[in-house]
């Protein structure tokens, strides 16, 4: 094995600490107001809003960078900047997915009361916004990856990241 750090593509167990360092941290907040006899503020909109949209311009960004990479007209700066920004919006979809798992399933036993609801529906629909950044993301990294075109190596021809 070698010494020198190296990029690749973001691994399940990679993206399993991160939704359950999400879960820690957010666990560890409630904790803290409710030892203080507060309640966290509710989720806004804007959270899932927000995620939503940043997911679909890295789906889109993924695509427009997989044609641009087939017509070989990407820097190679830019092939490692997307890669990092890939496995940047797996680990950050990851980190807010486990983070609002904790958040809803603290309240959802008190769905009854107006306010308690409200944070279920919108973590419910933060959850959600953060998967799709999270699969977003992985489209984007996979869309780094590219066929090397080097017959040298192995029969099948690997495949490397950007």
């Amino acid at each position: 094995m070698s010494d020198r750090p190296t990029l690749g593509l973001t691994t399940g167990r990679q993206a399993a600490i991160s939704v359950i360092s999400g879960a820690v941290i957010s666990g560890l907040v409630i904790m803290a107001f409710e030892a203080v006899g507060s309640f966290p503020p509710v989720v806004p909109w804007t959270v899932a809003a927000l995620l939503a949209l940043l997911a679909v311009a890295v789906a889109v960004y993924s695509r427009v960078l997989r044609r641009r990479l087939k017509e070989h007209t990407v820097p190679s700066q830019e092939s490692v900047t997307a890669l990092v920004l890939g496995k940047t919006m797996v680990m950050t979809g990851a980190v807010f997915a486990g983070a609002y798992v904790i958040y809803v399933i603290r309240y959802a036993q008190l769905i009854a009361a107006p306010l308690p609801a409200q944070r279920v529906v919108n973590g419910a629909a933060t959850i959600v916004a953060a998967l799709l950044l999270a699969g977003a993301g992985t489209l984007l990294e996979r869309a780094c990856v590219v066929d090397d075109g080097d017959d040298d190596h192995e029969q099948g021809g690997s495949a490397s990241p950007a």
